[in-house]
């Protein structure tokens, strides 16, 4: 799951309430992004727009973090990245691989104790 590590800036991450496409929904710390009929999961190598903060609502909307380039987010990684690179994502939106070719979130550094990538997502 994706979690903020820390954020260059003092404000504070934006929280929003975003649809979920129809029969679709997202689990805390998943990476998503917009479409025309509302939030999905992201492929490997989507563009990361937002992070889940919570659960569905009744109205099927869903709370959701907006991704800013100031945030550095910690991640568990399927096979440890190489720092420096900008790594694709796991199938489960959850995670990141080792997978450089078209990545998507760059690393910055490796906790290998606790298994987890801290970085942000490319422009």
């Amino acid at each position: 799951m994706f979690r903020i590590f820390d954020a260059s800036i003092a404000d504070s991450e934006v929280l929003e309430y975003r649809k979920m496409k129809t029969g679709e929904t997202a689990v805390f710390g998943e990476a998503l992004k917009l479409t025309d009929t509302g939030l999905t999961k992201c492929a490997a190598t989507d563009a990361v727009q937002y992070i889940c903060r919570g659960t569905l609502q009744e109205d099927g909307s869903i709370p959701v973090g907006v991704v800013m380039q100031s945030t550095r987010y910690a991640v568990p990684y399927t096979a440890k990245p190489t720092v420096a690179t900008k790594v694709t994502l796991h199938t489960d939106g959850l995670q990141v691989t080792n997978t450089s070719a078209s990545g998507v979130f760059l690393v910055l550094d490796i906790d290998e104790k606790q298994g987890i990538a801290i970085g942000k997502f490319a422009v």
